[in-house]
C-alpha cells in the first residue's frame, strides 16, 4: 500500500493537518473539522494509501507559504497539487481556484461558471468536500444573500481570512486615487501619493487639496517616493 505523508501544523487560524502524496499536495485542513474522517477515507481510498506522519520537502515549502499567506505576505501560492475527488468536484475546486485574492463568490456564481446554474446544492456540497484549504479557496464563497455561509474552520476563521485578504488586496489607480483626501486611515501608509506638480508626497488621507490624477504617482513604501526624489508633506507628515 502507498504512504501519504502528514504533518499537523499548528498556526494562527488553527491546527492544519498537512498531506503530501507523490510529491504533490493532496491535503491542508483543519485538523479538528466536522467531516474530518469522510475526507481523510476519501482521500485514502482513491489513493490505495495510508497516513503516515512523516516531513518531505513539499509539506515544509508548504508550511512556509502558508505563514506568507497569514501575515499578508503572500497572495498565490506556488504548490503542486493533487486533487482527489469525482470529476464534479474537481470542476467545482477548479472554478474556485478562479476566485482571486481579495474577491468573494457565491455558490450560483460557481454553477454559472461551470454551465451548471441549476448545480447549485451539488456545487455547495462539493465546495464542503474540498480537502485543500487556502490553496482552493473555499473561504472566498458567500451565500448568495451575501451572509457568510459553512466552514471547515468554523465562520470566525472564514471572517478573519476575508478580512486579511481585503485589508492587504493591491488597489488600482483609480481605486487609490479615489482614497485621496478621504480621511479614511484605512490605507495609510499601505501606500504613499506623489505628486509631481509640488514634488510631495502624502498619506492617502491627508486633507491638503487633493491634486488632479494626471499629476500623481503612486509608490508602496515613503522611501520609494524618496528615493524619487519626492519629499515628505508636512501637513500628514507621513
Amino acid at each position: 500500500m502507498s504512504q501519504i505523508d502528514i504533518q499537523y501544523y499548528k498556526t494562527k487560524i488553527g491546527e492544519l493537518i498537512l498531506g503530501s502524496f507523490e510529491n504533490k499536495l493532496c491535503l491542508l485542513d483543519f485538523r479538528y473539522r466536522r467531516m474530518r474522517s469522510t475526507v481523510d477515507n476519501r482521500i485514502k481510498k482513491a489513493l490505495n494509501a495510508e497516513y503516515f506522519e512523516q516531513d518531505n520537502d513539499v509539506l515544509i515549502e508548504t508550511r512556509k507559504q502558508i505563514d506568507e499567506y497569514l501575515i499578508g505576505k503572500r497572495t498565490e501560492f506556488d504548490i503542486p497539487i493533487l486533487m482527489v475527488g469525482s470529476d464534479f468536484q474537481k470542476q467545482v475546486w477548479n472554478a474556485l481556484i478562479n476566485v482571486k485574492y481579495g474577491e468573494i463568490a457565491s455558490y450560483l456564481d460557481l454553477a454559472r461558471n461551470i454551465d451548471n446554474e441549476k448545480a447549485v446544492r451539488a456545487v455547495a456540497s462539493a465546495n464542503g468536500a474540498n480537502s485543500i484549504g487556502l490553496i482552493i479557496p473555499c473561504h472566498r464563497i458567500i451565500g448568495s444573500n451575501g451572509e457568510l455561509v459553512g466552514y471547515g474552520g468554523g465562520l470566525p476563521i472564514k471572517k478573519r481570512l476575508l478580512n486579511l485578504e481585503k485589508e492587504n488586496s493591491k488597489l488600482t489607480d483609480d481605486e487609490m486615487y479615489d482614497f485621496i483626501g478621504s480621511k479614511n486611515k484605512k490605507f495609510d501608509y499601505k501606500f504613499v501619493t506623489a505628486v509631481k506638480t509640488t514634488g510631495i508626497f502624502c498619506l492617502p488621507s491627508c486633507r491638503a487639496k487633493k491634486p488632479n490624477k494626471e499629476n500623481v504617482v503612486f509608490y508602496d513604501k515613503k522611501k520609494e517616493a524618496m528615493k524619487n526624489g519626492y519629499r515628505a508633506c508636512k501637513v500628514c507628515k507621513p
